[in-house]
C-alpha cells in the first residue's frame, strides 16, 4: 500500500508543480504574433459578413503556417469569456499536455510495465524549459499542441482497431497540419503504423485524405517574404543546418545556466544532440540492416543482432517509437533547414523545446530494448533520479526567464496603454512614418495578408489598426491590474537613488548605449529591476534593461545571483521624433529609484 502511495505521489508531483508554476506566472498579456494571429483574426472575423469569407479567413495563411486550431481556440475563449484572455489561452495550450500520460501509459502496457515506469516521462514532459508556452499564447496553442496531437494520433492508430479511432487519428493529424507546418509530418510518420496495423480499405482512405490535406494546405500557398530562402540555406549554410539540427535536440542541456560561454553552450548542445539522435539512429539502422538484408549474418553472440531480436519481440512498442522519432526528427530537420541563416542561437528558442523534450522521453523508452528484463527496476530507479534532476535543473533555468519575460512584456503592454499604439521596432531602418499615426477612427480590416508578421513597411500600422479596433471598438481585452501598479511605480513613485550604482550613457546616431555598474537585482522578483523611461508632453515609454541570467557560478564567486554590470541598448527607432527626459533607475518595492537623468533628442 505504501509503495502504491509513493508511486501516485511521484506521478502527481511533476504535474501539480508544473501547473502551479504555469498558473502563477502566466498573465493576460499578448506578445508579437498574438496581436495579428489572435486579435487581428478576431477583429477580421467579426467583420466578415458571409460563411465563405469566414471559412477563407479560418484557413488563411499566417507566414508559412495555417493556424486553424489557434483560431478556433480564440473563438471559443471569446464566446466563453467575452474577451481575448491570454492567460486562459496559454493555460488551454499547456492543458493539452495532460493527454500524454495516457498515451505513454498505454505504450508502457504494451511491454507489461506499470504506472511506476511512467514517472520519468512525467518529469520530462511537464517541463518548464518551453517557458514561452506560458508567455506567448500562439506558441502554447501552435507548436506545443501539434506534437501532442501527433503522438496521440499514433497511439489511436496503433492500439485501437475500431473505426472511430482510425478516423479520429486522421482528424488529429489534419488539425496538427493546419496548426503548424511541421504537423504535416504526423501524416508521414504514421505511415509505418498504417501499413502494419490497418486494413486495405483504411489504407486507401488514409492516402486519399493525406493527398487532399496536402493539396488544401499548399493551394494558393505563398512563400512569406520575411522568411529566409530555404535554397540559400541549403547551398550556403549546410554546416549550420547540421549544427542546428543537433543543437535543436540537445538544447535542453543548456550550459549557460552555469557558464557565460556561447562556444561551450553550442558544443554541449550539439554533443548532447549527437548522442541522443545517434542512439536512436543505431536502433533504427540495426533493424533495417537485419530486416532488409537477407544475407546478414544472424549470430546471437553479436550485440547488434541481439538488439534486432529484442526490437522484434515488441513490434507495436517499437513501431510507436519509430513513428515518434520520425515525427520529431522531421520537425527538427525542417526547423534547421528553415532557420540556418539565422544562426545557432535559434536552436535554443524555448518555444521549440517541446519537440526536443519529447525526444528525451523516446530515448528513455528505447533503452527497454537493451536493458535486461531483470535490470528494469534498477534502470527505473536511475531514470527517476535523472528525470528529477533534469526537472529541477529546468526550474532553476526558468526562474530567471520568468522575471525577464514579465518585465519585458509588462513594459510592452504598458507602452501601448500609455500611448495608444504599439511600438515594436528592432532594426536600424525599420521605422515607417505611418507606424506612429494615432488610430482614431473605425475602419474595416481585410482578411490578414499572409505576410503580415515581421518588419515590413506598413505592418506596424496594420498592427495598430488591430489594437484600436479590437480593444477600443470591440472592447475584448482587459489589461492586468498589475500593469496599473507598474505604471504608478515607474512614473509616479519616483525617488532619488541612494545605492552605489553608476551609469554611463553613450548617445550614438541610431541607439542609446547604457552601462550600469555595481547593480544588484534580487532573485525571483516581480517586475523589480533596471529600466530606462522616456517622457515628454505626449509620450511615455519604458524599456527594461536586462540583467544577466541567474547563474550558479556567479553566486559561488560573488555571493550574488547576478553579475554587477549591465550593457543595454535602446534603439532610437523605438522612439517617435521629439525631445525626452530620459531617466535610468531601479524599480524596487513599487518605487522607481532614479540613478541618472538626461535630456535626449530623437530626430
Amino acid at each position: 500500500m505504501k509503495k502504491k502511495l509513493g508511486i501516485y505521489i511521484l506521478v502527481l508531483v511533476p504535474i501539480v508543480a508544473f501547473y502551479a508554476f504555469a498558473f502563477k506566472n502566466a498573465f493576460n498579456i499578448g506578445w508579437n504574433d498574438d496581436w495579428h494571429g489572435i486579435e487581428g483574426f478576431l477583429a477580421s472575423w467579426m467583420q466578415q459578413s458571409t460563411f465563405g469569407e469566414k471559412m477563407t479567413l479560418l484557413f488563411s495563411q499566417m507566414c508559412e503556417h495555417r493556424i486553424i486550431y489557434v483560431r478556433l481556440s480564440t473563438l471559443l475563449c471569446y464566446q466563453l469569456f467575452g474577451e481575448v484572455n491570454y492567460k486562459i489561452l496559454m493555460l488551454m495550450g499547456v492543458a493539452h499536455l495532460l493527454i500524454l500520460p495516457f498515451v505513454f501509459y498505454r505504450l508502457l502496457r504494451e511491454i507489461n510495465l506499470g504506472m511506476a515506469y511512467l514517472i520519468p516521462i512525467l518529469f520530462i514532459v511537464f517541463n518548464t524549459q518551453p517557458i514561452e508556452n506560458i508567455f506567448w499564447a500562439i506558441t502554447s496553442l501552435q507548436p506545443n499542441v501539434v506534437i501532442i496531437f501527433g503522438l496521440w494520433g499514433f497511439s489511436l492508430l496503433l492500439f485501437n482497431k475500431q473505426k472511430w479511432a482510425f478516423y479520429l487519428s486522421i482528424v488529429l493529424f489534419f488539425i496538427a497540419m493546419f496548426t503548424n507546418g511541421n504537423g504535416m509530418f504526423a501524416f508521414l510518420a504514421a505511415i509505418p503504423i498504417l501499413l502494419y496495423t490497418r486494413s486495405r480499405g483504411e489504407k486507401i482512405q488514409y492516402f486519399v485524405f493525406l493527398a487532399f490535406s496536402f493539396w488544401l494546405y499548399f493551394h494558393d500557398f505563398e512563400k512569406p517574404g520575411i522568411r529566409p530562402d530555404v535554397k540559400v540555406n541549403i547551398t550556403q549554410f549546410p554546416h549550420i543546418i547540421i549544427g542546428d539540427f543537433f543543437a535543436f535536440f540537445g538544447s535542453p542541456i543548456d550550459s549557460t545556466v552555469q557558464f557565460y560561454n556561447v562556444t561551450l553552450k553550442h558544443v554541449v548542445a550539439i554533443s548532447a544532440g549527437v548522442v541522443l539522435v545517434g542512439w536512436l539512429a543505431v536502433q533504427l539502422f540495426t533493424f533495417l540492416y537485419y530486416h532488409f538484408l537477407p544475407k546478414a549474418k544472424k549470430d546471437n553472440s553479436n550485440w547488434f543482432y541481439r538488439l534486432y531480436t529484442r526490437l522484434l519481440a515488441h513490434p507495436k512498442f517499437n513501431l510507436y517509437l519509430l513513428a515518434a522519432f520520425i515525427f520529431v526528427g522531421l520537425s527538427g530537420a525542417a526547423f534547421s533547414v528553415s532557420r540556418a541563416s539565422q544562426g545557432l542561437e535559434q536552436a535554443f528558442a524555448s518555444r521549440y523545446k517541446t519537440v526536443s523534450i519529447i525526444l528525451f522521453a523516446i530515448v528513455y523508452l528505447s533503452f527497454f530494448n537493451v536493458v535486461a528484463v531483470a535490470q528494469w527496476k534498477k534502470y527505473l530507479r536511475i531514470s527517476i533520479l535523472a528525470a528529477i534532476l533534469f526537472s529541477l535543473f529546468s526550474y532553476y533555468e526558468s526562474l530567471d526567464e520568468v522575471e525577464k519575460h514579465r518585465r519585458f512584456f509588462g513594459t510592452t503592454i504598458l507602452n501601448w496603454k500609455n500611448n495608444g499604439r504599439y511600438y515594436y521596432y528592432a532594426f536600424e531602418n525599420s521605422r515607417n512614418p505611418d507606424d506612429h499615426v494615432p488610430i482614431n477612427q473605425y475602419q474595416r480590416l481585410p482578411i490578414p495578408p499572409f505576410n503580415y508578421a515581421g518588419f515590413v513597411p506598413g505592418i506596424m500600422k496594420y498592427v495598430n489598426d488591430i489594437l484600436w479596433i479590437s480593444r477600443v471598438h470591440f472592447k475584448n481585452y482587459t489589461t492586468p491590474a498589475e500593469i496599473d501598479s507598474l505604471n504608478k511605480a515607474l512614473y509616479i513613485n519616483q525617488v532619488p537613488n541612494t545605492g552605489a550604482e553608476t551609469v554611463k550613457i553613450t548617445d550614438d546616431s541610431n541607439s542609446i548605449q547604457i552601462e550600469i555598474e555595481n547593480m544588484a537585482v534580487p532573485a525571483c522578483t516581480r517586475y523589480d529591476g533596471y529600466y530606462a523611461i522616456f517622457t515628454n508632453d505626449k509620450t511615455r515609454l519604458a524599456f527594461t534593461l536586462e540583467a544577466p541570467a541567474n547563474k550558479f557560478t556567479t553566486f559561488l564567486s560573488s555571493g550574488n545571483f547576478y553579475n554587477s554590470h549591465i550593457e543595454a541598448v535602446v534603439a532610437k527607432p523605438d522612439l517617435p521624433v521629439g525631445s525626452y527626459s530620459m531617466k535610468i533607475g531601479k524599480l524596487e518595492n513599487s518605487r522607481f529609484k532614479v540613478i541618472k537623468e538626461q535630456a535626449i533628442k530623437i530626430q
